[in-house]
Order: C-alpha cells, then structure tokens, then sequence
C-alpha cells in the first residue's frame, strides 16, 4: 500500500461491556454473602474471600471446592485464583464502610449487614447463596485453608 493511498484515519470509542465478575458492584455482594454466610462472627481472612470468589466464578471450581469438603480435606485441591477485582472491591468495601480490617482480617459491619439484607430480600444470585449455604460457616475455616497453602508452599521450596 501506498502513503497517498491513505487519506484518512479516525478512531472512534466504542463502548465496551465488563464481565460480570469484574464489576465492582457484583464483587461487593460477593464479599458481603461470603462474610455474611460463611464467616463465623462475619468476619475471615483474604485468602478464604479469594478461595471462596475463585469458587463462585464457575462450576468447575465449585467442584472442586465441594469435593475438597466431601473428602475432608484430604483431596488435592489446586492453587486458587488471587484477583484484582476482588481486592478493588474489598477497597471499595472499607471506603464505603461495608466492612472493616480487624486483626487483619475482614469484619462485616453494620451498613454491610444491612447491604446483605437488601441482597436477600432482591432474591438475587440463587445459585451463589446455594453454593455458599451449602459450604455454611465451619466447614472451610481460616485455619484449613492456611493449612492448603502452605502444602503449596512445602512444594515450592527450591533447594
């Protein structure tokens, strides 16, 4: 192609639609169901919101979560997925008073309870409730899962 063949060129913006999971808003409920469902005292550790948000994005990864469960624990489970959505949302939980760091870990507060109040009564995400009901508040402790990841880390260490 030729320089004077070119005449001109322009750009135009196009709207663009976000997933779903990248939306801070669905991220937000994400963090207040998993708090509020599976959290004794709603309260737990960034790694089980990063566990449990990596289980809610599709089947395969609930099955393996529930599997994990069924087997008590002793069934490999591979290295979950750390995401940027949900630390973003986890930011926007804290500036919006949703929920608080305690002791390093993440605490529900009041105007998050409520937020869970609001998510229940909309009868929304029927699918996420049921997976999260089902894993409820004692089966995946903050404890078990540090045990899973330092199984990691054991494999990892380079001599």
């Amino acid at each position: 192609m030729r320089d004077s063949e070119i005449k001109d060129i322009k750009f135009s913006k196009k709207p663009i639609s976000i997933p779903v999971d990248y939306r801070p808003v669905y991220k937000i409920a994400q963090v207040v169901m998993i708090l509020s469902i599976t959290c004794t005292g709603n309260k737990c550790s960034l790694l089980k919101l990063h566990l449990l948000s990596w289980a809610l994005k599709d089947d395969k990864n609930k099955d393996e979560v529930l599997e994990l469960i069924k087997n008590n624990y002793n069934a490999d489970i591979t290295v979950w997925g750390i995401e940027p959505a949900l630390n973003r949302a986890l930011l926007f939980c804290i500036a919006e008073n949703i929920c608080i760091m305690e002791s390093g870990k993440y605490l529900l507060t009041k105007k998050g309870e409520f937020f869970f109040k609001l998510i229940v009564k909309a009868e929304v995400f029927k699918e996420e409730f049921e997976f999260l009901n089902f894993v409820g508040k004692r089966k995946i402790t903050d404890n078990r899962i540090e045990s899973i990841s330092n199984k990691w880390s054991l494999f990892n260490v380079k001599n």
